[in-house]
This record gives structure tokens, C-alpha cells and sequence, in this order.
């Protein structure tokens, strides 16, 4: 939890946990009082072993805040009905069964919606492994993204002379070159790119 200096009075706490991936995840920072008000910013998080934190500032992410207010009101409803059915049972165990229903839709948006699909997963996992870390170049600000960019252009120069699009045209695999596509956000590229490093596999 942190104060936004010279901003607002307002509290931030962290809500819309998802695309986990290991100790990597988007948040969305929300100012907060008792329940989750507006937005400030998104991030993309990653923990590391020691318990420490890196947080790269993205912008807003729409499902990470869709879902942040979703899980809160979703498991306020569970308490709302669920508190007098428990505690006044001789007058509110009709609640129970829309307590449960609420329980059942507040698990699904905590713990299934904002899953990554298994395509994605092995993608951000490539990222990781070359880049450090997996967010993927479309989530980053255009000045975070050229300076990942710039440090991979450099890392293939180190290792080949050719032209890194034009290693991909001629059917090289490599995840840096996967990572270069990426980063580069040049789709056919990056398709081109996936199926070389993905034939190499398989072969």
C-alpha cells in the first residue's frame, strides 16, 4: 500500500491480479477507500526469490480493472448474503442459496478469469528466457519497448553478421530471433519467426 505524493490523500492498493505467470503478474493500482475507486495506473510485476519487487509501469490494463472491481464486488456479495443466512438463520437461510451463487461466480472471477491460455504461456516463457523477464512488447510503453529492442539488436550483432529479419526469412531458429519479431512487432515476422524455432523443435 502506498500514498500518491503531492497527487491525492488517497490510498492505492493493488486489485486485478492477472496473467500470472510464475512471479510474474499485472496489477492494476487503484485509489481506495474501503473499496477500490478509480484506476491509477497498471503494472506489470515481477517477484523475485529474496521476497523484492520490480514493477513496470504499463498503461491501463482494461481486463486487469475490469476484474479488479469484479473480485471486490463480487466476494461483498458473497459476505452481504452470506453473513445474515449464517447468523440469523432462522430468518435468512432463504439467502443461503444466492450466497452460494455468489460464491461460485466470486471464485470464478478470482481464481479462473484472467488465466493465461497454455499458446500464451509458452510465449512469455520465450520472452522471459531471452529478455529477462516475459510482459509481452505490446503491454510496454513505446520508449520501454525501444530500449528492450535496442539491447536485443545488440545481443544478435554480438552473434552473426546477418541482418537478424533477414536470418529469419531464411528459416534460422532462434528464441532471440523470436524475441526480436516481438519486439519489433512485425507480425509476419513474428509468425515467420515462431514456426522456424517451433520446426527446429520438433525436428
Amino acid at each position: 500500500m502506498q500514498t500518491i505524493e503531492g497527487e491525492s490523500w488517497l490510498r492505492t492498493e493493488d486489485y486485478g491480479v492477472i496473467d500470472r505467470l510464475e512471479h510474474e503478474s499485472v496489477v492494476t493500482s487503484f485509489y481506495r477507500v474501503i473499496l477500490p475507486i478509480w484506476p491509477e495506473h497498471s503494472a506489470y510485476v515481477i517477484r523475485a526469490a529474496d521476497g523484492s519487487e520490480q514493477r513496470i509501469k504499463i498503461p491501463l490494463h482494461r481486463q486487469s480493472v475490469l476484474l479488479g472491481y469484479a473480485r471486490w464486488l463480487s466476494w461483498t456479495l458473497v459476505l452481504l448474503f452470506a453473513a445474515p443466512a449464517i447468523w440469523a438463520h432462522d430468518r435468512y437461510l432463504w439467502m443461503s442459496p444466492i450466497a452460494g451463487a455468489c460464491l461460485i461466480g466470486a471464485l470464478m472471477v478470482t481464481f479462473v478469469a484472467g488465466r493465461l491460455g497454455e499458446a500464451e504461456v509458452l510465449r512469455r516463457s520465450l520472452l522471459r528466457r531471452v529478455v529477462g523477464f516475459g510482459a509481452p512488447p505490446e503491454l510496454l510503453t513505446d520508449v520501454f519497448r525501444a530500449e528492450v529492442r535496442s539491447n536485443l539488436e545488440l545481443m544478435w550483432a554480438t552473434k552473426s553478421d546477418t541482418v537478424w529479419a533477414d536470418a529469419i526469412a531464411a528459416g534460422e531458429a532462434s528464441e532471440l530471433l523470436v524475441a526480436l519479431a516481438e519486439y519489433h512487432q512485425e507480425p509476419d515476422l513474428i509468425e515467420l519467426a515462431h514456426a522456424n524455432f517451433s520446426n527446429k523443435l520438433w525436428n
